[in-house]
């Protein structure tokens, strides 16, 4: 082989090459983007819940508000009237939602 067809070669390679990895990274650009625009949106995410902590700390300033420190039986009484606030706020809505025919069936 004459030094000419290997630099041919060697040139033909580097070309092959090049349009290899250009091709690749074009492939790859969208989905990068995309990549960027959704770390943008988490950094504001992010710096709207670090801002949310802020002012949850500035509330919570005692610690008598935490459930570990308070008396259990009057959680499970206050846990009770949710549960049962609860369940007539459900019926009075299927109530309402119910037909007229319907009224007198006690679900």
């Amino acid at each position: 082989m004459q030094w000419w067809q290997w630099v041919l070669l060697w040139l033909v390679l580097a070309v092959l090459g090049t349009v290899y990895v250009g091709r690749r990274l074009w492939r790859l650009w969208k989905p990068l983007k995309l990549f960027g625009i959704e770390l943008a949106l988490a950094q504001e995410r992010l710096a709207e819940v670090e801002a949310r902590v802020g002012e949850l700390e500035q509330q919570l300033l005692t610690v008598d508000d935490l459930a570990v420190l308070r008396d259990p039986a009057e959680l499970r009484r206050i846990r009770a009237d949710l549960v049962a606030r609860r369940r007539a706020e459900r019926a009075a809505h299927r109530r309402s939602r119910r037909p007229e025919w319907a009224n007198h069936v006690e679900w």
